[in-house]
């Protein structure tokens, strides 16, 4: 076995819902508190994304990030050991009956997520809870992580789709023939992305869930999990934003595009706590922003 697949199943071995996994919890955010990972950059999207916010709240916000995250490792991990907690620990679902309609119809989706709340439990809890959900994912560069990675994803049952590797046909024809493609779409759009505001800055979002909706001519499922307490979530479905009918391919994925970023937005709003301040969403900045 591979040295990161060791340390974690040392880790893992800690991962409950008992005193064990509160122990565990606590040495994460230790570690998390003497790091700080990526803290000024947190801080700085924090404050020109609030800039009406007093410094306090800035700071309360990020030490509630480093809070969940640290939980969300310990549930990851514990989820692992038995992946069908994902139903036990989805508490509530607002909106379910959208998702169980689209499925009785033999209508496929994309679902947008964000980097927001325990995103790797939403993709058990739908796998668990029967959906036809596969993920298109993007590796990261370093290939045992990555490895270990996917061990975790087939172990909850997610099934994953890759663009570097011919995916992106398969990401279109999976929604058409009834299935779920899920696309966590709130990172940086690079260069060629849609020129688009963030929490009222400007910077460029990915076009793959537009995209992918309406050349597959299927809607855009936003879906979040919000946390409850540890080991208790709530997921959220809203309702699906359907392709326009007019206008070129282009203006029609521009203009998906932004009702996306919408609901990115509304992800975030609703629990900035829980979101992943840590990453260069506003990397890119457009020469032209509507």
């Amino acid at each position: 076995m591979k040295l990161k697949q060791l340390s974690v199943e040392a880790v893992r071995s800690f991962a409950s819902t008992g005193v064990r996994g509160r122990i565990l919890y606590r040495f994460i955010r230790t570690i998390l508190g003497m790091v700080s990972p990526r803290k000024s950059v947190a801080l700085d999207n924090l404050r020109l994304s609030f800039p009406d916010k007093d410094p306090s709240w800035h700071k309360s916000t990020l030490k509630a990030m480093y809070d969940h995250f640290s939980w969300m490792t310990v549930e990851y991990l514990a989820l692992i050991e038995d992946p069908s907690k994902a139903i036990e620990w989805v508490v509530q679902v607002d909106g379910k009956d959208m998702l169980d309609s689209l499925v009785r119809s033999g209508k496929g989706c994309v679902i947008l997520a964000s980097h927001g709340g325990n995103w790797e439990l939403l993709s058990a809890w739908l796998c668990q809870s029967g959906y036809p959900l596969q993920a298109a994912v993007r590796d990261p560069n370093d290939r045992e992580l990555a490895e270990l990675m996917e061990f975790y994803r087939r172990k909850i049952g997610l099934a994953t789709l890759r663009k570097e590797t011919g995916g992106l046909r398969e990401m279109v024809r999976l929604p058409q023939r009834g299935g779920f493609i899920g696309l966590v779409a709130d990172q940086d759009g690079g260069p060629l992305g849609i020129p688009v505001h963030f929490l009222g800055r400007p910077c460029t979002m990915p076009s793959g869930p537009s995209s992918i909706s309406v050349l597959a001519d299927v809607p855009i499922v936003p879906v979040s999990i919000e946390r409850i307490t540890p080991f208790r979530h709530r997921v959220i479905v809203e309702s699906p934003i359907c392709p326009p009918r007019e206008g070129s391919r282009g203006e029609r994925i521009g203009e998906l595009a932004y009702l996306v970023n919408d609901a990115l937005e509304r992800m975030v709003l609703r629990c900035p706590g829980e979101w992943l301040w840590m990453h260069r969403r506003w990397k890119t900045v457009p020469s032209t922003c509507p």
